[in-house]
């Protein structure tokens, strides 16, 4: 039962986030872009064995595609944590976990 509530939870949250990014992007980009940049982060993830991690998988790339186009810097964007590194260099702390996140959420039994 769990499983089942969460895949189907997927799609849902998918829409909300697409809805949000739109809103958020509506003055630089068009909601046919916003839609497909969210449904290209999707697409790798939408049959993870384990479905809850997915929506947060996919807001963060979406998220840094946006921020790519549109040419916004990190800095404006207040869901991007930085982590100062011992040698004074700043690093994207979200991005890498993120990555080892979709690496279990994807890695087969």
């Amino acid at each position: 039962m769990g499983a089942n509530t969460a895949e189907a939870a997927v799609p849902d949250a998918i829409q909300e986030l697409t809805d949000r990014l739109t809103t958020s992007y509506a003055d630089l980009l068009t909601a046919a872009i916003v839609r497909d940049v969210v449904q290209d982060a999707y697409q790798p993830l939408s049959n993870a064995r384990i479905p809850t991690y997915v929506p947060i998988l996919v807001e963060h790339s979406s998220r840094t595609k946006l921020r790519q186009l549109t040419g916004r810097s990190d800095r404006s964007d207040p869901t991007v944590v930085f982590r100062e590194h011992s040698d004074g260099a700043r690093g994207h702390f979200i991005t890498r976990v993120c990555r080892r996140v979709r690496v279990a959420v994807t890695r087969s039994a």
